[in-house]
């Protein structure tokens, strides 16, 4: 059964108790075959969490409240209307069914269920700072900032997001946003900004939901990987990786670290040469500083094979870029550094490792291999997220940098197997970021020492691009 269910059915399926009629379609749903793209799924009852967020309940539930908590933060300089924003931040939770969800294991002890509740319930504090100093303003303002990162939420009871409103005066604010990252990733927080604007603009009534909600996704996820297209897709993907070492766990576990980070650039810098390399070579940015990476990783470790892993938005499907929730994955990239290349030739070797991989997006590392096992070390990313033109009537909005990035635990089925995720942004002229790391597993010298080696193979590649052994 492929299309709408037929009017016979439909009354069939009317004339049942509440109680059996969602099971029935449920049922029907499951024996119809599953499209190759996330599809409105049928029903709206609860429905299997990803592998992911299935983690992400396990380590909050196990050790560590509020791991799971990411923080965003804008700054308001006009004269805002409190009840106009209140209604729409209200009616962007009404409008995301993600930012509504709990996610829990059922009573029978079964995988966990993401299910949605029905009403919105916007969860916010105000506070008046106008009459302090503007040192006290200031200090109140970073507290806020780092006390949201630290905010303990609950994807049992559905409490995933938290919003306080700082008035320093009448004409400024900060608003700050804490949400739960099993089902708010980087690319939500702009389709989030977006719809406030709009439901600041027009009302809460103008924000109609997105044609594809994430337990859409999360529903035929679960059905694709069962099938037998998805479950071909995990085996062919798997064999990819035979023959890999699993990235060893840090004797000491896990204990987080963020370091600034950044590549040097200028006239005659070996970045500025690399990247030109690589770009008469056909390389994206990310490509070529994947494959210096490469050769760094494998002179590290003596290997010729490496694995980085990258994050990726995981929107695959054009459908699921106006939707809030958790569709970042990582996609492990197995690099061949074999027979001494040369940087030319490990370009086009980096270049045809990552354009497979994209492929494979649909795949959830936490299905590709067995659970808490990772065949990368080391994650990379050249984060591009598309800038969000967020503007409000009469009001200035400019966004506040927020606490470091906590994502080893999203990234990682096993953080304490991760030495580092460095992540970059390419920003007026300058690559930059922030590595987090592990602080068991190395010092911060050591994750400098990554990025320092990948300059000087950019400069050696550069001197030499077609030279055999770059690897050497």
């Amino acid at each position: 059964m492929t299309g709408p269910a037929p009017a016979g059915v439909d009354r069939a399926l009317a004339a049942l108790p509440e109680a059996k009629r969602e099971l029935a379609r449920m049922l029907l749903a499951a024996r119809a075959p599953v499209p190759a793209a996330p599809a409105p799924r049928s029903g709206a009852g609860p429905v299997p969490a990803t592998a992911l967020q299935a983690r992400l309940l396990r380590r909050e539930q196990r050790s560590a409240p509020g791991s799971g908590t990411g923080s965003h933060a804008v700054r308001l300089t006009g004269r805002l209307d409190h009840g106009r924003l209140r209604e729409a931040l209200t009616g962007v939770l009404a409008r995301h069914e993600a930012l509504r969800c709990r996610i829990a294991a059922p009573p029978d002890g079964g995988p966990p269920l993401l299910t949605v509740d029905d009403a919105p319930c916007l969860r916010l504090t105000r506070s008046d700072l106008g009459g302090h100093t503007p040192e006290v303003r200031r200090e109140a303002v970073l507290r806020a900032l780092t006390g949201s990162a630290a905010t303990v939420l609950s994807l049992e009871a559905g409490r995933t997001s938290r919003f306080e409103l700082l008035t320093l005066a009448p004409d400024e604010h900060v608003l700050v946003l804490a949400s739960h990252l099993a089902v708010f990733d980087g690319w939500s927080s702009g389709v989030f900004l977006t719809d406030l604007a709009a439901g600041y603009r027009h009302g809460a009534d103008s924000l109609t939901p997105p044609e594809l909600q994430f337990p859409d996704h999360a529903d035929w996820q679960r059905r694709w990987l069962a099938s037998p297209d998805g479950a071909a897709a995990l085996r062919a993907r798997r064999a990819a990786f035979d023959g890999l070492p699993p990235a060893p766990p840090a004797a000491g576990g896990f204990e987080r670290g963020h370091l600034p980070v950044r590549l040097a650039r200028g006239p005659g810098s070996a970045l500025d040469a690399g990247l030109a390399l690589g770009a008469a070579r056909g390389a994206t940015p990310f490509m070529t500083l994947l494959a210096a990476l490469a050769v760094v990783l494998a002179a590290r470790d003596g290997r010729t094979e490496v694995v980085v892993g990258t994050p990726a938005a995981g929107r695959f499907a054009a459908r699921l870029e106006g939707a809030v929730g958790q569709f970042t994955t990582v996609i492990p990239l197995r690099i061949d550094l074999s027979g001494a290349p040369s940087f030319t030739e490990l370009l086009r070797r980096t270049r045809a490792a990552v354009a497979d991989g994209l492929t494979h997006q649909r795949l959830p590392v936490d299905e590709l291999f067995a659970p808490g096992v990772q065949p990368y070390s080391v994650l990379f990313a050249l984060h591009n997220y598309p800038a969000v033109p967020f503007g409000l009537p009469g009001i200035e909005v400019s966004q506040l940098p927020g606490p470091p990035a906590r994502h080893l635990e999203l990234y990682s089925p096993d953080p304490a197997a991760t030495l580092a995720c460095i992540g970059l942004v390419e920003r007026d002229g300058e690559i930059g970021g922030t590595a987090e790391f592990n602080r068991r597993a190395a010092a911060p010298e050591e994750v400098t020492a990554l990025l320092t080696g990948v300059e000087d193979v950019l400069r050696r590649a550069a001197a030499s691009p077609s030279a055999p052994g770059i690897t050497l």
